[in-house]
């Protein structure tokens, strides 16, 4: 046996005794307590100050020290913006949720990262209801998986039925415009909010096949002189350098404008995954600095899926890029003592900082958190 092999069923065995007695390391799992600690607070929470309020007690009583508050959720805004729409939820016009919302979690010393979903614009079968909404002002820069013209109004009943994981429109990221956009949102929300971070989510392609978007088609062909099946490495690299352009203009605005802000995405767990099916090269971010964090969505209720994950990031990442991310573990898909199983793992595992998605399953149900609050701070 070579020493290749020796080394992957050593590591095997080592996975299996995690995965099924993780007690054998409960001296390791009192070492102290995770450095980052982030909870996801999904845009309903910011509809009221009552909302904000207990939420950000809950943040203080559970001790998170950071929290991703979404701030754009389907090409629409949850604060004041004369770029962006504001939500329809809103009821109260003149209420800015985000600039409510920074001085109270900052005063109980939790850092408040705007948390916007990037590419995704529209998930319902029903029209948005702000008439200055992307959907209507530039629908050319909708993103389609098919080189025809698009029908929106047949595509939005196939939303969210399980046809082919259609989650909605995404903005196209290699069309000419999109990325620009973007950069203009992003500057309005730094430039007007004492923010602590900016947090990326839905930075990626909706699935391997999209992409042909007219425009983006035309301008691929103007400057490559090919069309896409005329040479896949060449249009799949094309499609992953509209996302990496992207997060690294974005680093470049915050250093520009507010260096102190944090850079984070969201990103698929799997490496090999998020770069061949969705173009998101997160470990290239993270390698040449255009991110300062990661935030994987190791999001499986299956906890070896969820180590085999962690495996990838291993044998592709070096310690110190490894520093640079927040495991994420998904509450809403599985009961409190699995996740406390992927607490201890992430914990034996050596990652500094965890995330929780989402606020909403312990707004729902408070005894939810007690048993991972346990595990989560060791000393008590």
């Amino acid at each position: 046996m070579n020493n290749q092999s020796k080394l992957f069923f050593l590591r095997a065995a080592v996975s299996v005794a995690l995965l099924f007695s993780l007690n054998w390391a409960s001296d390791l799992l009192q070492k102290g307590e995770f450095e980052q600690r982030y909870l996801w607070v999904v845009r309903n929470t910011l509809t009221s100050k009552s909302t904000i309020n207990q939420m950000i007690n809950f943040a203080t009583l559970n001790r998170f020290n950071h929290i991703f508050v979404q701030v754009r959720g389907r090409g629409d805004a949850y604060y004041n913006s004369m770029i962006v729409p504001k939500s329809n939820l809103i009821n109260d016009a003149n209420f800015d949720p985000l600039a409510y919302l920074i001085p109270r979690a900052k005063e109980k010393g939790i850092r408040v990262h705007a948390w916007v979903n990037t590419y995704l614009l529209w998930s319902s079968r029903l029209k948005p209801v702000q008439n200055d909404h992307l959907f209507y002002s530039h629908p050319e820069w909708i993103d389609q998986n098919k080189q025809m013209q698009l029908n929106i109004l047949e595509e939005m009943q196939n939303f969210n039925s399980g046809k082919n994981g259609n989650e909605g429109f995404y903005l196209s990221p290699n069309h000419p415009k999109v990325n620009s956009y973007l950069l203009t949102v992003f500057r309005d929300l730094i430039e007007n909010y004492e923010l602590d971070g900016l947090h990326l989510d839905y930075v990626r392609f909706h699935d391997s096949e999209y992409g042909q978007n007219p425009g983006a088609i035309a301008y691929f062909r103007r400057y490559n002189g090919m069309n896409p099946p005329d040479s896949m490495s060449e249009w799949n690299d094309y499609r992953r350098k509209a996302i990496t352009e992207l997060v690294r203009e974005t680093k470049n605005l915050i250093e520009t404008v507010r260096p102190e802000v944090e850079l984070t995405a969201a990103v698929k767990p799997n490496l090999y995954q998020a770069r061949e099916r969705y173009y998101q090269e997160w470990d290239v971010w993270l390698a040449a600095g255009y991110l300062d964090k990661a935030v994987v969505m190791n999001y499986t209720k299956n906890l070896k899926e969820f180590a085999d994950n962690i495996d990838i990031m291993y044998d592709n990442l070096p310690s110190k890029y490894r520093k640079k991310i927040v495991m994420g573990i998904a509450t809403y898909n599985q009961p409190a003592r699995q996740v406390v199983d992927k607490v201890k793992y992430t914990r034996v595992t050596r990652f500094k900082g965890i995330s929780f998605f989402s606020y909403n399953v312990m707004a729902q149900n408070p005894r939810y958190f007690r048993s991972i609050k346990k595990i989560l701070y060791p000393r008590g």
